[in-house]
């Protein structure tokens, strides 16, 4: 099943950059154009049922796109006790300890009589729950508040000690989660490619001089379409796959500088985005190694008798894949010292193309989450962007798999 959530669009408390909890600031012409543009990507991919917070900015968002609404409360934004409708300046003047007790992680009320964090968290996390174990199956879409995203996503990718580790999602954002009721992982995140190339927080990181990088995904291979393990041996692109390439070319160039892994599939997609000049391979990108497994089947490994395959694919531990290749933990080690050795040019366009269980290494890198990060995070579609600003505080994920350029914007069947 697919479960879709999504923000609402501006309010006129955003724009006013007030705490906006459970009361009721209505759309800006801004977030009705937003909406619209959202009603626009979706036009041709229906959904089964539309589920919205009652509050009215995100039930008019969820109304912009002409479906059948059911409403509840049990989507709403977290409960800001006394905060409600102040600024942020007011609230920093006035209640500045409570603030900073927050951000320490204590579970005080917000506002001083609204939810705690983990109230909230824990209100979130059931009605996801129900409403998977109700459809079972099918494409389901919620339209709710930027709070209740973060928290859904935060419980699958972890959060970085100290300092976040992504940001809220852009008003009308996508974010997807895909899988089984109980298993559900993020396939996508903070997708607003209806509203163009970039978010208005990535657009903020590159106005203060941060490095922004996109990290892609190679496009697919016939390893891909065999379900062959491919690990850090395999071919090169094939024909959809080169195909894929030009047109995420297309809508992403012009770009400064490509970096790549060295292998065939990343070189060949590099290649596409390099525009004639040639990527720049680093050892580091390389896909996990699958050791003795490299160029079997998945199903026949997981068929198979072999007790190291049931410990890692039944039992959740992170062992060397194929006993000679490598753990889950060490591409995540791998990767983080890619992130703190790489020093990206702020003002250059910037694109690293790796695979998939590298990318994903670079999001646990992030999080803090480690190889826990398997259970929640599925991987990038091919050619899917994700990018990461370079902050003084550390790496932060800006989004994951985005992919206009592979044509329908939520079935995620490939």
């Amino acid at each position: 099943m697919e479960i879709v959530l999504i923000r609402h669009g501006e309010s006129t408390a955003n724009v006013e950059t007030r705490w906006q909890g459970q009361g009721n600031s209505p759309l800006t012409d801004e977030g009705r154009r937003q909406a619209a543009a959202l009603a626009r990507r979706l036009e041709s991919d229906p959904f089964d049922l539309v589920v919205a917070s009652d509050l009215d900015r995100a039930a008019d968002t969820a109304r912009a796109l002409g479906l059948d609404v059911e409403t509840d409360a049990a989507w709403r934004e977290i409960d800001l006790g006394r905060w409600e409708g102040k600024t942020f300046e007011e609230v920093e003047r006035e209640a500045g300890d409570l603030l900073l007790a927050l951000r320490a992680g204590e579970q005080v009320r917000f506002g001083g009589s609204g939810e705690t964090l983990a109230e909230f968290e824990e209100r979130v996390a059931d009605a996801f729950d129900r409403l998977a174990e109700r459809v079972g199956e099918g494409r389901v879409a919620v339209v709710t508040h930027g709070g209740v995203i973060d928290a859904l996503v935060g419980r699958r990718l972890g959060r970085p000690s100290g300092r976040r580790g992504y940001p809220i999602v852009e008003n009308t954002a996508l974010t997807w989660f895909v899988g089984e009721p109980g298993a559900l992982r993020l396939r996508r995140f903070n997708d607003a490619t209806h509203l163009g190339r970039e978010t208005r927080w990535l657009a903020s990181m590159r106005r203060d001089g941060h490095p922004v990088v996109a990290f892609v995904r190679h496009g697919v291979t016939a390893a891909n379409k065999e379900q062959r393990i491919q690990g850090q041996s395999g071919a090169g692109l094939d024909a959809e796959g080169r195909e894929q390439a030009r047109r995420l070319a297309e809508w992403y160039r012009p770009v400064d500088r490509v970096w790549t892994s060295p292998l065939d599939r990343a070189v060949d997609t590099a290649v596409a985005l390099a525009d004639g000049r040639p990527p720049e391979a680093h050892p580091l990108l390389v896909e996990m190694g699958f050791g003795e497994w490299e160029g079997m089947l998945y199903r026949d490994v997981l068929a198979s008798d072999d007790p190291w395959a049931h410990r890692i694919y039944r039992d959740g531990e992170d062992l060397p894949r194929g006993r000679t290749g490598e753990s889950f933990g060490e591409v995540v080690e791998r990767m983080r010292r890619f992130l703190e050795t790489f020093e990206p040019d702020p003002s250059e366009r910037t694109v690293v193309v790796s695979h998939g269980a590298a990318i994903r290494a670079v999001v646990a890198a992030i999080t803090g989450r480690g190889p826990e990060i398997n259970r929640g995070l599925a991987t990038s579609d091919n050619t899917g962007i994700t990018h990461v600003a370079f902050t003084p505080e550390g790496p932060m994920l800006a989004d994951y798999s985005l992919a206009p350029h592979l044509g329908s914007v939520v079935s995620l069947d490939r």
